[in-house]
């Protein structure tokens, strides 16, 4: 009789052990790419207010239509602050400008 009952728990062990590398396994695949998804899109969402702001501190030194001669500026001082490609800064305070 006890054999029985050790022989069940040792299979309840070994089932608790594959359902739990199952669950670790639908965590790796599905949520870790998921919650990465979101600091990207945070990320984004910064990096489009900092390029506003840059385009607002360009438009204050330069108030009529000549701070848009300035964008280099603002691609660059992007990039300073960010971090990012120049590719990134440039598709960024363009997406600001058209938003003004």
């Amino acid at each position: 009789m006890d054999s029985v009952i050790g022989g069940a728990g040792s299979w309840l062990t070994v089932l608790g052990s594959v359902g739990l590398l199952l669950a670790g396994h639908l965590a790796r695949k599905y949520v870790i790419p998921f919650l990465q998804i979101g600091k990207r899109q945070r990320y984004a969402q910064f990096i489009a207010e900092i390029a506003d702001e840059v385009t607002d501190d360009l438009r204050n030194r330069y108030p009529q239509k000549s701070w848009l001669k300035h964008l280099d500026e603002a691609i660059d001082a992007l990039v300073t602050i960010c971090g990012v490609s120049s590719e990134i800064a440039r598709r960024a305070i363009n997406a600001a400008v058209s938003r003004k």
